[in-house]
């Protein structure tokens, strides 16, 4: 897999702890900054009349179509029935160089203890166009959702990073009881 360290969520063997308050979400590690060089900084590569900065529609979804790609460090653990739904989301910018109201623009729905054992790859969301329409996201981030009144007693995230390419072996949880002729 291809990774740009620009590009990462958390970066590989970030670790980062699922182990919160009850029911507390946990935002990645890092904030993307489609346009400048992080939240709190200025983009300075305009060209024409200055505007609120964001991306368009595609978000650079063209001929290769990024990946989002998040792989569990730790195993899972909860005491209370704890589930973890990983959201893909985007902002606009403030006018201060700050992020907005996030929006999901996709998630993974809940993930039981059990489904997020150790080194498992438990996201692989695709690189979705804005939503709602007039939304012109400057940062992405995700966010790692835990239900009211639960919470994780062992756990992390080791990587959540942005790819081009999928090179896992996807096919290894295929079904053997068939015989190639």
């Amino acid at each position: 897999m291809r990774s740009d360290a620009l590009l990462a969520f958390v970066p590989i063997n970030g670790n980062l702890s699922m182990v919160a308050g009850a029911g507390v979400d946990i935002p990645s590690t890092n904030v993307i900054d489609l346009l400048g060089g992080g939240v709190g900084t200025a983009v300075t590569n305009i060209i024409g009349r200055a505007t609120l900065p964001g991306q368009m529609d595609g978000m650079g979804v063209g001929g290769i179509r990024p990946e989002l790609n998040v792989t569990v460090g730790t195993a899972l653990a909860t005491s209370s029935s704890a589930t973890l739904n990983v959201a893909f989301e985007a902002a606009a910018d403030d006018g201060s160089n700050q992020p907005d109201t996030w929006y999901t623009l996709v998630e993974t729905g809940e993930l039981t203890a059990a489904q997020c054992a150790a080194e498992t790859v438990i996201a692989r969301l695709p690189w979705l166009p804005p939503f709602p329409a007039n939304l012109r996201p400057r940062f992405l981030r995700l966010l790692f959702k835990v239900p009211a009144g639960t919470t994780f007693t062992a756990g992390t995230i080791s990587s959540a990073l942005v790819t081009t390419v999928r090179d896992d072996q996807f096919n290894k949880q295929a079904s053997s009881n068939y015989t190639v002729l």
